[in-house]
């Protein structure tokens, strides 16, 4: 499992720990893009803190997390389910060069908003300004404005693999002592640690001495949800005489997209048939 997140407890001090390592799916991620590697970076971080964020959902749904600015970086998202199934994408300034930047320079004037959506249930989010020198400072003055929960992230990244490792108070936590002794082990960790090694071994390296309980391991995958249903009920969302000018110069529509880049084709019958039946829904639904 070269995809994997940890979760675990320090239950004498009410505080919570996870552990994720991606590779595989990462690279998944990032294939066919083209990103300059600052923001093929920035997208490994943003998924990396957000499959963090999904582990801790008590139900079926996603969460999301997306950067909008005015700066060179325009927008960038990451969706993760409760499976820790995920997918993104960033849009930029193709123009930028951006060898020299740093964080705050690509997202001048921009927001953070984290999405939880549940399948049933009212959906939330929660909004905090693009003011931190990194998105994972970002990430924790959102949990302290929002959720009023102390929390410390690190992630290590390189051209190919990401590290996170998340510590949350709980709302039993006892004693803030024990917060800001934990928060020393993780900060000790280099990043040539955290790409290399096992999780075993980090644990081992940074927790020996604490009473740590080990809950969970779970596999995290890089997986689009677009379907040949999505793409065309897509279409529906553009003028028919737009997409009558289409098929009478090509004889399909093509639609890629964003996120993985699959390439959809569609003729003029599947088009027609699917309008049809999306009319017909529609007026069914409006007689009832």
């Amino acid at each position: 499992m070269s995809d994997t997140i940890h979760r675990f407890l320090f239950d004498n001090d009410g505080i919570r720990g996870q552990l994720v390592k991606l590779e595989e799916s990462a690279q998944r991620l990032i294939n066919g893009h083209q990103y300059p590697p600052f923001i093929a970076d920035l997208l490994f971080q943003a998924a990396t803190i957000n499959a963090l964020l999904a582990t801790s959902l008590k139900f079926e749904g996603r969460v999301s997390l997306q950067l909008q600015s005015s700066g060179p970086l325009k927008m960038l998202i990451v969706q993760t389910t409760h499976e820790l199934d995920y997918r993104g994408l960033a849009r930029f300034d193709e123009e930028t060069d951006f060898t020299d930047f740093c964080f705050k320079d690509i997202v001048s004037q921009g927001h953070l908003a984290i999405t939880i959506e549940p399948t049933q249930g009212k959906r939330y989010q929660g909004i905090v300004p693009l003011d931190g020198e990194t998105l994972t400072q970002c990430v924790e003055n959102y949990f302290m404005q929002s959720e009023q929960l102390a929390t410390r992230i690190w992630i290590f990244t390189n051209e190919t693999q990401t590290c996170g490792l998340l510590l949350q108070a709980l709302p039993d936590m006892q004693d803030e002592k024990s917060f800001e002794h934990l928060g020393y082990l993780a900060s000790t960790l280099s990043q040539a640690e955290a790409l290399s090694e096992s999780a075993a071994t980090l644990f081992h390296r940074l927790f020996h001495q604490e009473s740590v309980q080990y809950l969970s391991v779970n596999e995290v995958h890089f997986v689009c949800s677009c379907s040949q249903q999505k793409m065309l009920d897509s279409l529906n969302l553009l003028p028919k005489s737009e997409i009558n000018e289409i098929l009478s110069e090509e004889g399909f529509i093509e639609i890629k997209c964003e996120f993985c880049l699959d390439q959809f084709q569609f003729s003029e019958f599947e088009i027609k048939a699917h309008q049809k039946a999306s009319q017909q829904v529609n007026s069914n639904t409006t007689h009832h």
